[in-house]
């Protein structure tokens, strides 16, 4: 059986209590920060999921005296079936190397084994964003589950569960580039997103621009400028203090992703999650044959879309899209 952190310490003396402190900084030396941009949660004891959502009963009806007070329908949006995945890592240490203390680098791979994995989380996360173009699931290594409605999770036409009702669009479909002119153009487009059966969403709050970081300057200027930054005219940045920015490597071409595209999104709306199902494990085990001794770190999450709304993005490469 596997033995817990623990009970390291019953190999040799201190042993576990010097891995223990590498671990330990191994998380201090990373921290995720995913959860900016993600709703953290937890997934509960399942190792899978349906996840469903239903419109709202828009407006009442204005009906006269002595009428039925008029009826509403709402529905029911697409299922959407979600799976957790394993994701670790592992070193092997002899008995000799223990005994010796000569397992140095051993600790060392074991810190960093601590650390990648919660860098593993922040960068299972962004591909959320770097592969929601497609509908292709393994992004950069990493399993993403899209929202059930057979579209990217940025589309120029999201259809609706709703008979008769119209297909929507959370994507420039010129692939505008990043500035103050053409974040307008985003966050109206956000705020003017509509339920399935065509009622206004409640937008609230400060929205968030994430971007990689070759487009953080622009970013910067395009959001917190006192002045419009693309006019001579003087005139105010009306985003100033508004907009959170948000950037991570992990959205630049150099890590998988784009050096261009850019996404906006409302904290409050937007349906993109990472939950766990299993927290970081750390585990050993020893072969009594060859007394190597192997230790492990483990975890099960899941990062998923329950829903395209709250989100917006533009691929940033003024080339057309239709995902």
């Amino acid at each position: 059986m596997p033995e817990t952190r623990g009970k390291w310490g019953d190999l040799i003396p201190d042993t576990g209590l010097r891995i223990t402190e590498v671990v330990d900084q191994g998380d201090a030396l990373y921290t995720p920060g995913i959860f900016n941009i993600l709703h953290n949660g937890d997934f509960g004891d399942k190792a899978q999921k349906n996840v469903t959502g239903k419109t709202g009963f828009g407006e009442v009806k204005r009906f006269e005296d002595g009428e039925n007070v008029p009826e509403l329908s709402r529905y029911k949006t697409y299922t959407t079936k979600i799976a957790v995945e394993n994701y670790g890592g592992s070193v092997d240490v002899t008995k000799n190397q223990i005994e010796d203390r000569d397992f140095e680098r051993e600790l060392k791979e074991m810190k960093d084994l601590s650390r990648a994995t919660n860098l593993s989380i922040d960068k299972s996360g962004v591909q959320l964003l770097n592969g929601g173009f497609s509908t292709t699931r393994d992004v950069n290594g990493y399993r993403v589950t899209w929202y059930n409605d057979s579209k990217a999770q940025f589309s120029t036409a999201h259809p609706t569960v709703v008979p008769n009702g119209s297909t929507q669009s959370n994507a420039s479909s010129t692939g505008i580039t990043l500035g103050h002119d053409n974040f307008e153009t985003a966050r109206i487009a956000l705020d003017l997103q509509q339920t399935d059966n065509g009622d206004p969403m409640a937008m609230t709050g400060q929205v968030k621009l994430v971007v990689p970081r070759n487009l953080y300057k622009t970013a910067k200027e395009t959001i917190n400028s006192e002045l419009t930054p693309e006019t001579a005219n003087n005139a105010i940045n009306v985003y100033r203090g508004e907009v959170d920015l948000v950037s991570t490597v992990f959205l630049d071409g150099a890590n998988g992703g784009s050096n261009t595209a850019w996404f906006v999104m409302d904290p409050t709306e937007h349906e993109l999650h990472f939950e766990t199902r299993q927290a970081k494990r750390l585990e050993m085990d020893k072969n009594i044959k060859n007394k190597v001794v192997t230790f492990t770190v483990d975890a099960r999450w899941a990062n998923f879309s329950q829903d395209w709304k709250g989100t917006w993005a533009s691929k940033g490469d003024n080339s057309a899209y239709s995902g």
